[in-house]
C-alpha cells in the first residue's frame, strides 16, 4: 500500500525550481533579447500568411541572442536543439549523411563558435556590449541536438542532450540510441503524436522498454500543436513503474515569425526541482524525474509550492491553480488538492493535472500505486 513517486528525494524547502528550455533552434529571423514576446512579429516581418513557418526575411540572429531572451525570461537551464540538418544557417534535409559528413557532424555547439559580428544585426547585440556568457548569468547550458532515427519505416526526430553526436546519419532509431547512451548522454522524445499515422503506441513502448537511455516524452510542443498526453497515458498505464516515463516540454522555437495562435516562446516548459544548478544536478533530475511539466499557453501556468505523498493520500499544494485533476489511466478519477490511496488502488499509476487562467496547465510526473 502506497505510492512510488520521484518526487522522494526532493526537498521542498531547499530544492530551486528551475526553468528549463529543451527544444530550440538557431533563430531563422532577427530577435531581440531583451522581450519576453514571440518574435519576430508578423507586422514587422510584413510576412504574407501563406510565408508563415517558412519565412527567413530578416536577418538571423545568433544563438547566444536567444539564450539570453530565455535567460531574460527567468529560464536557468537551456540546450541549443537544433536540427542535426541545419548546419551554419543552410538546410541540407535531404542530404545523405555520407555525401557530406564533415558538414552534417558538426554541432550548434559551442554557441560563440560563428562566424560574423553580432553588432552588424539590429537588436541582436549583447545589451551589456560583451558576449553572453551562460554561467555569468546563473545559467546552465547543455549541448544538444534534434537527431533522425529510423523507426518503423520514417525517419522520427530524437533530441540528444550531453553528447557531440551532430547526426543520425540516417541509423536506426535503436542505434542512434545505443550512440547517445555510449557517451552517457540524455534522449527526449520530441511531439510524437506528429508520428501517430506511422508508429503505434506498441511500437513506442517497445523502444521504452528496449533502451533506458530515453528518459522522456514530450507531451506539450510549442502551443501544443502536437499533445503527447494521450500517448503518455497509455504508456504510462501498460509499462507500470518498472518503466517509468517521464514528462518533457518544449518550445521548439524557430524565430520565426507566427500567427497569434502559433506562437512558440515561453509555451511549454520543463520545471527541475534541484538541489543546485549543476550539470551533475540538471541530469540527476532529467533522469529520475524530479520535475514537472507547463504550458502557459497565454497565460501563465501555476507553479507547485510542495507535494506532500503519504502511504494514504497525495496532496498537492499550488497557489495559483484554479482546479486540480487526478488522472489515472487517461481518466480523471477525482478532482481536488489532494487524492486518496482508495481512489486509485486498482489503477497502474495516478498524476495530477494542474490547471491555470485560461488553457495554462501544469503536470506532475507520475505516482505509481503500490
Amino acid at each position: 500500500m502506497g505510492f512510488v513517486h520521484p518526487y522522494e528525494a526532493v526537498e521542498w524547502a531547499e530544492h530551486s525550481r528551475h526553468l528549463a528550455q529543451l527544444h530550440t533552434h538557431e533563430p531563422r529571423n532577427t530577435i531581440r533579447a531583451d522581450t519576453n514576446d514571440h518574435e519576430p512579429a508578423i507586422d514587422v516581418e510584413r510576412v504574407p500568411i501563406d510565408d508563415l513557418g517558412k519565412n527567413n526575411l530578416s536577418p538571423a540572429s545568433r544563438p547566444e541572442v536567444l539564450a539570453r531572451k530565455y535567460r531574460n525570461a527567468g529560464y536557468t537551464v537551456f540546450a541549443l536543439t537544433e536540427h542535426e540538418y541545419y548546419v551554419d544557417r543552410t538546410k541540407h534535409k535531404d542530404v545523405p549523411y555520407e555525401e557530406m559528413p564533415d558538414v552534417l557532424a558538426e554541432t550548434s555547439w559551442p554557441w560563440g563558435d560563428r562566424d560574423g559580428d553580432p553588432t552588424e544585426q539590429p537588436g541582436t547585440e549583447p545589451l551589456d556590449g560583451t558576449e553572453f556568457d551562460p554561467a555569468q548569468r546563473d545559467m546552465l547550458a547543455l549541448q544538444g541536438t534534434e537527431l533522425r532515427g529510423r523507426f518503423q519505416g520514417t525517419l522520427q526526430d530524437l533530441i540528444g542532450l550531453d553528447t557531440d553526436i551532430g547526426h543520425g546519419r540516417q541509423e536506426s532509431m535503436g542505434t542512434l540510441l545505443e550512440r547517445i547512451a555510449a557517451q552517457d548522454g540524455i534522449a527526449l522524445l520530441p511531439h510524437p503524436s506528429k508520428y501517430r499515422d506511422t508508429v503505434s503506441v506498441g511500437d513506442y513502448r517497445s523502444l521504452f522498454e528496449s533502451f533506458d537511455v530515453l528518459r522522456g516524452l514530450e507531451i506539450f510542443n510549442a502551443h501544443d500543436r502536437y499533445p503527447g498526453r494521450t500517448l503518455w497515458d497509455r504508456l504510462l498505464t501498460e509499462l507500470g513503474a518498472d518503466r517509468p516515463i517521464w514528462a518533457v516540454a518544449g518550445d521548439d522555437y524557430h524565430g520565426r515569425a507566427r500567427p497569434s495562435d502559433g506562437k512558440r516562446f515561453d509555451r511549454s516548459r520543463l520545471v527541475l526541482l534541484l538541489p543546485a544548478l549543476t550539470r551533475e544536478a540538471v541530469s540527476d533530475a532529467l533522469r529520475h524525474g524530479r520535475s514537472y511539466v507547463q504550458y502557459n499557453g497565454d497565460a501563465h501556468a501555476p507553479f507547485v509550492e510542495s507535494i506532500q505523498v503519504t502511504e494514504r493520500a497525495i496532496t498537492v499544494d499550488a497557489p495559483a491553480a484554479t482546479r486540480i485533476e487526478w488522472i489515472a489511466a487517461g481518466e480523471t478519477i477525482k478532482t481536488g488538492d489532494n487524492v486518496e490511496y482508495e481512489h486509485v488502488a486498482d489503477e497502474p499509476y495516478v498524476r495530477a493535472a494542474i490547471h491555470g487562467d485560461g488553457d495554462a496547465l501544469t503536470c506532475t510526473q507520475p505516482f505509481y500505486v503500490e
